[in-house]
């Protein structure tokens, strides 16, 4: 008697003595480690039993991951926690699948078009023979096929409305450290650069993010949606133009009368923050500085010939020496990552310039083979909206197709005036959207199956 409670007492000091043993030895290595164990092992119990809450992780790395990348590389690449957070998302929503004896995958037409880029991309590669300067592209777009097909497949059979509550709730709150920042997240020239570090990508990702939360949000009549709407509805335009984004203040006029349709049921809240925010905007936007750089684009297209504006004169140029780069390496370009160094163009602060526009990058770059592979992909995701809305069942589906549609609308505009190709929130935002779309082709309203 006395042995077996002697064996049992020992088993049962196996497990503490071992968690001793292990949070002992991770606080001399670095006294933070056994937390960041402890939070790691959280989030792989939820993220099996919840693999929708994966998604939630990764998009708040991504939106949060300029303010602090993980700071080491592996094989010269730079190891992000968005990547972090997409690797471990992989790990687990296959443990999930494997156990559900769920599909791991679901095959989609727009899948398939992100596969086709990729493979075009390795061909310009190869025929360029540059693998060190076209490598980040290709192994980029490799991970945003790979993160848009898992965020698809999690998204796919569930319920939505939970997701469009918590993803407004972080981009509210981001939303206001941004407008209410002060001189923190401001760049140079006194631009709020939100969470991004640059305010031309910050404003993208608000342009972008914005309408699909909202066109989730639309027809909420749970109590917290209102103050979402409201949230998203007020601070958005004032982020947009705190960042003095002239291209996205442009994008953000089309995507408003849009919104306007998607918000038709909501009409107090917009008027309220329509007054509430033409009372703020003189205390937390710079005005002068907004205004100036309006004011200097609208001088630009009226043709007053006096505007001097440095960045718009680049963007000019650069045009130009990459449409005479695409007129010399017309068929598969001039290799991917190639444009700078190709068009040899160097800006003021004496540095080579990229494209600036994703459109003229890839056509330098991958010449006409490039811009096929793109129109194809571009052309595939307009024809899973268009299906969508014409077979959604209800005002809450279809308003979630038009708010998905219309922020990657935006995006493609913006596209127009930054390097977007590899823009990881917008292929999770197009994974969600193909999760959308799938519901409102089943006649789904607010729940998946």
């Amino acid at each position: 008697m006395r042995e077996l409670t002697r064996r049992r007492l020992g088993g049962s000091l196996v497990v503490p003595v071992a968690l001793g043993l292990v949070c002992g030895l991770g606080i001399l290595i670095d006294p933070r480690l056994p937390l960041a164990i402890a939070v790691a092992a959280g989030f792989a119990w939820l993220g099996t039993r919840s693999p929708q809450l994966l998604v939630g992780l990764v998009f708040v790395s991504i939106l949060f991951d300029r303010l602090g990348a993980t700071g080491f590389k592996v094989a010269k690449l730079p190891v992000t926690a968005s990547k972090l957070a997409v690797v471990g998302t992989l790990g687990l929503w296959s443990v999930h699948a494997l156990v559900r004896r769920i599909a791991l995958v679901r095959p989609h037409p727009v899948l398939v078009a992100l596969v086709g880029m990729t493979v075009v991309t390795g061909i310009c590669v190869a025929w360029s023979d540059s693998f060190d300067a076209g490598r980040f592209t290709l192994i980029g777009l490799a991970m945003v096929t790979v993160l848009t097909g898992a965020v698809y497949a999690i998204l796919a059979d569930r319920d939505l409305a939970p997701l469009y509550r918590g993803l407004g709730v972080v981009v509210v709150l981001a939303l206001v450290a941004s407008v209410l920042g002060g001189g923190s997240g401001m760049d140079q020239h006194g631009r709020a650069t939100g969470t991004f570090g640059d305010p031309n990508e910050w404003a993208s990702l608000v342009l972008l993010v914005t309408p699909f939360l909202l066109g989730g949000l639309a027809e909420d009549r749970h109590w917290t949606a209102r103050f979402l709407r409201l949230g998203l509805i007020g601070l958005a335009p004032l982020a947009v133009l705190d960042s003095g984004s002239r291209a996205a203040l442009l994008v953000g006029g089309c995507v408003a009368l849009g919104m306007l349709v998607v918000l038709r049921n909501n009409r107090t809240e917009l008027l309220l923050c329509a007054v509430g925010g033409l009372v703020a905007a003189p205390f937390v936007v710079d005005l002068e500085i907004a205004l100036e750089r309006f004011g200097r684009l609208f001088g630009r297209f009226t043709g007053q010939a006096m505007v001097n504006d440095g960045s718009l004169d680049e963007r000019g140029e650069l045009l130009r020496q990459g449409l005479d780069l695409f007129a010399d390496h017309w068929m598969l370009g001039a290799g991917p990552g190639n444009f700078a160094k190709a068009t040899g163009f160097i800006s003021l602060d004496g540095r080579l310039r990229p494209a600036h526009n994703t459109y003229l990058e890839v056509a330098g770059e991958q010449g006409l083979l490039g811009l096929v592979a793109g129109a194809v992909f571009m052309v595939t995701v307009g024809l899973t909206l268009r299906a969508a809305w014409q077979r959604a069942g209800s005002t809450d589906a279809r308003a979630r197709v038009v708010g998905a549609g219309l922020g990657l609308m935006s995006l493609a505009l913006m596209s127009a005036t930054l390097g977007m190709l590899t823009f990881s929130m917008g292929y999770l935002v197009l994974g969600a959207t193909l999760a959308v779309c799938h519901q409102a082709s089943l006649g789904e309203a607010s729940h998946g199956r």
